[in-house]
């Protein structure tokens, strides 16, 4: 026999809508036979299971109809089955799906066909897809709990989504007829949707979107364990729940960005629900604290909101300091330790400037290319250097007072083989000079190819010095411990590129 497998999510327009998911049986030669009656003891397990639609077809108000097909998907499905005539203990079995093409593919149980269904027993059907997927323990009474440690593994986006599905039901059998009946499945989890939008969401730069809750139930944990009741429904008192979740999605239209997340139900809960996006665009997105109340989501559900995220182009400001990356954007406070440093985004090791910054620091450059701008003679302005063209431009600082002074480098476009992908393997420069000795023809050309940064001082726990005397300016590029990160500090006899704790207040700026 062979059975049809129709997988669809189905979502009408509106911000909740019921999923549902079903597996249908046909008839072939080799069904029980009609008048066997009472004496069919077991739906037949068959070997393979063809898909004839796509597996999810969703609608909603926001994104219109998005689809997802079948693609090597893995279900682990718990149930006791029937072994010559004889019911087993909870067991599960593995199928694995192999795709033709974008609407059909075939689900293969390579343990044969000796197995049947047994009506009206439990079934639970896992998708093993992530990193394995799920760690169960069953009983004969049910499934016992279950670890969903990919949970927090999830990209965000729809088809993705669909591979951490669970699901419970069960089979029936007409017994009158003695033909097998159907697999009515439900889902265990339900699914938030958070359409972002922002005119500066761009399809070129992919968003790295964290969720940060305080209201309890929303987040799935990490490692998160949870036991269900026999009727499926997740045991609330001992659901793990996370604070914070994280992914990159890649817009597919320009301004919107549409996050999935398949997480555990909850009921009515309150509290907050932060949203920070970043790219690596030159806009600065500001985190978006939503007021969670009365807040539910049902299994078989999807709960959408539409959230609008605010963004601003990056302006350098001498007068703020930040604790590096700041998660909150937000600049130190004098006298005050920062707490809101990323210490999360590391790097492999010391010399691996790969990894980028998310937040407050994701537009600095990165350590390789500050090397580059130390590979060139840079020069040193002390405020006083108007009658040859050098600055004139006061700064306020973070203590209220100004400066004029200031270090001169080069921009890229002077600097022959600038990398921000490799660094520079020279001697970099060991020392500033004045302005004043800059050539003239340079000096004719000052504001053309070359760019400046004012003394702007920094904290350490907090209590600010230097302005005027010492610029630090944090890069994009985290150390590989997570107390530290890269920055360029300057002072009138030089420059150099060093790591220090993320704590101290350092500038933002942007390459030139």
């Amino acid at each position: 026999m062979k059975q049809i497998l129709r997988h669809a999510f189905v979502a009408p327009l509106y911000a909740a809508a019921l999923l549902l998911l079903c597996f249908g049986s046909c008839q072939s030669s080799d069904n029980a036979r009609a008048g066997e009656g009472a004496s069919v003891a077991s739906l037949p397990l068959t070997a393979q299971i063809g898909e004839t639609s796509s597996r999810v077809v969703m609608s909603d108000v926001y994104g219109g109809a998005f689809t997802c097909y079948w693609n090597s998907d893995q279900l682990s499905i718990y149930h006791k089955y029937v072994l010559s005539g004889a019911v087993q203990s909870m067991g599960s079995l593995a199928f694995g799906t192999s795709a033709t093409n974008t609407t059909t593919a075939t689900f293969s149980y390579a343990g044969g066909t000796a197995q049947r269904y047994n009506p009206g027993a439990r079934l639970y059907a896992f998708s093993s897809n992530a990193g394995g997927g799920y760690t169960t323990s069953v009983s004969d009474a049910g499934i016992g709990s279950l670890t969903a440690t990919a949970l927090a593994s999830q990209n965000g986006t729809l088809a993705d989504c669909a591979t951490y599905d669970a699901l419970y039901g069960s089979a029936s059998v007409d017994y009158s007829t003695g033909l097998p009946g159907s697999l009515a499945m439900h889902h265990l989890f339900g699914m938030l949707n958070l359409h972002l939008t922002s005119s500066s969401f761009s399809t070129s730069y992919p968003v790295t979107v964290t969720l940060t809750s305080s209201a309890a139930n929303i987040l799935p944990g990490n490692n998160g364990n949870v036991t269900f009741k026999v009727d499926g429904i997740p045991n609330a008192t001992t659901a793990v729940w996370g604070t914070s979740w994280t992914a990159t999605i890649t817009p597919t239209t320009a301004g919107v960005v549409d996050v999935y997340l398949m997480t555990w139900p909850f009921s009515a809960t309150n509290g907050t629900l932060t949203i920070s996006c970043s790219d690596a665009s030159e806009y600065v997105y500001t985190p978006l604290t939503v007021t969670i109340s009365n807040f539910s989501l049902a299994a078989a559900q999807i709960k959408s909101k539409e959230l609008a995220i605010t963004s601003t182009p990056f302006v350098f400001d001498s007068s703020k300091l930040f604790a590096w990356d700041a998660t909150d954007y937000k600049p130190v406070t004098l006298n005050t330790v920062p707490t809101n440093a990323n210490t999360t985004t590391v790097a492999s090791s010391d010399a691996d400037y790969s990894s980028r910054a998310f937040y407050a620091c994701k537009n600095c450059p990165n350590a390789n290319a500050i090397t580059w701008y130390l590979s060139v003679q840079y020069y040193w302005d002390d405020g006083n250097q108007s009658a040859i063209g050098g600055n004139t431009t006061s700064y306020t600082l973070a203590n209220g007072t100004t400066t004029k002074a200031g270090m001169w480098f080069r921009k890229q476009s002077g600097i022959g083989d600038f990398s921000s992908t490799a660094a520079f393997t020279g001697t970099m420069v060991p020392s500033a000079k004045n302005l004043s000795e800059m050539p003239s023809d340079e000096l004719s050309r000052l504001s053309i190819d070359y760019f400046f940064l004012p003394a702007a001082g920094s904290t350490s726990s907090g209590a600010f010095g230097y302005g005027g005397s010492l610029g630090r300016y944090w890069s994009s590029s985290p150390s590989s411990y997570t107390t530290d990160a890269y920055y360029l500090t300057f002072y009138s006899g030089g420059a150099d590129l060093y790591s220090l704790n993320r704590t101290h207040g350092f500038s933002l700026w942007q390459a030139q």
